[in-house]
């Protein structure tokens, strides 16, 4: 795998979720904690679930102790959890911002009880989750945006692709 291509990859998720968080800000904050009935509830509940399992997925591919898991509702405010958002958006950046081709080939081990115990991934196809993941928990909170009558956005790579590289 390629690190450049992963770079990418993280580089188009976190920036895409900072456009996210500009539609959030349109919330009031009874909305961003408002249980709605859908996937994970609130929008505050999907931010929180998004950055707690990354910062879980960055410690696996670091063998680092796991972070405890986060609980929504010790996050009050938008700005409690943008705060904590920008650390693990950092902390992710910083660590592909070094990784390389070799890095990315290593597999690491690690223990999934609730998904049936162990399990092996090279660390690029654990990175390539944490996006695809992103992608898929952005899509709901686009939807739960809209619901609420905040701006949303397009999230497709392509896109991105064309705003952020233009060349012509």
């Amino acid at each position: 795998m390629n690190a450049d291509y992963i770079r990418l990859l993280v580089q188009y998720n976190y920036d895409l979720y900072r456009q996210v968080w500009d539609c959030i800000s349109y919330l009031t904050e009874a909305q961003f904690v408002e249980e709605t009935g859908y996937s994970l509830g609130s929008v505050r509940n999907h931010m929180v679930h998004v950055m707690g399992v990354d910062e879980r997925w960055l410690a696996r591919i670091r063998q680092e102790p796991l972070p405890q898991r986060l609980e929504a509702a010790e996050f009050r405010t938008q700005a409690q959890v943008r705060s904590y958002w920008d650390s693990v958006d950092a902390h992710v950046r910083e660590y592909v911002r070094a990784v390389d081709d070799t890095t990315l080939q290593q597999v690491r081990q690690y223990d999934m009880p609730h998904r049936g115990g162990m399990k092996t991934n090279r660390v690029w196809e654990i990175v390539a989750h944490m996006v695809n993941h992103g992608t898929d928990h952005r899509a709901q909170v686009l939807m739960l945006l809209h619901h609420f009558g905040a701006p949303t956005l397009e999230q497709d790579l392509i896109i991105y692709l064309w705003d952020s590289f233009r060349t012509s």
